[in-house]
């Protein structure tokens, strides 16, 4: 079979995702996900790997330092010569995560951006820098979001804010799946979807969750109750860390 019609017969298997926040659950499980995805070329899938690494929260929470993060997504990017809009999807994604460090950095007292080479990446790393004190970082006439998630993040507002910065994501997405439809970049594009939608999906479970986990604590006489542990990623391997800041 060639590519092409293996590519066609993957992306139609693949059940429709709807629009953000609509769905309670996703309409594909990751156990039968991951049996679709291995129509995918061997070369495809590491590549798919590495994106998935560098996007997801899962991935990204297994680095210890924002810096690594910033490497890891460089290596990426460098392996998707041949895949430029999914280059630029990548890119766009890092930076989207630089704004939200800046956001979370400032707001818990930063003065300065201090070294935002080490915890930053793309192309506003400089405008962040000359205008810190600006609530939008002087951005408002080129990202009108930022100015809505300062304020979020000052009212404390994180389920408003995770839904902006998904939604922003998501946005991203979108531009990118209008080019293509039956190939490798459609079903990157169909995964990081995916992962969005069932992060999403598992907040009312997360929340019950921590409830019964206070009930717990406070029943046992604890001062705090057990953290549950981590996720592991889409793609997950044996390395493990602890969330950064930039996710």
């Amino acid at each position: 079979m060639s590519r092409s019609h293996q590519y066609t017969m993957l992306v139609t298997s693949l059940p429709h995702l709807g629009k953000l926040f609509t769905r309670k659950e996703v309409p594909i499980s990751e156990f039968r996900l991951k049996q679709r995805l291995s129509l995918l070329q061997p070369d495809h899938l590491r590549l798919l790997r590495g994106i998935v690494d560098v996007t997801a929260w899962a991935g990204v929470a297994r680095y210890n330092r924002d810096s690594e993060v910033i490497g890891r997504a460089r290596e990426v990017i460098a392996d998707l010569k041949d895949y430029p809009d999914l280059q630029h999807l990548v890119g766009a994604r890092m930076e989207t995560r630089t704004l939200i460090a800046a956001l979370r950095r400032r707001r818990d007292g930063q003065e300065t951006a201090g070294d935002i080479e080490n915890w930053g990446f793309g192309r506003w790393c400089a405008r962040i820098t000359g205008n810190w004190s600006d609530p939008g970082f002087g951005l408002g006439n080129f990202i009108p979001w930022v100015g809505e998630a300062q304020g979020l993040m000052q009212a404390g507002d994180h389920i408003a804010m995770e839904r902006l910065s998904l939604t922003q994501v998501f946005l991203q997405l979108d531009h990118y799946s209008t080019r293509h439809e039956f190939d490798f970049e459609a079903v990157v594009i169909y995964v990081l979807r995916w992962i969005i939608i069932e992060r999403w999906s598992r907040y009312g479970e997360e929340a019950a969750r921590a409830r019964l986990q206070l009930l717990v604590s406070a029943a046992l006489d604890e001062t705090a109750p057990p953290e549950p542990p981590p996720r592991q990623p889409l793609f997950a391997d044996s390395s493990s860390a602890t969330q950064g800041s930039m996710s």
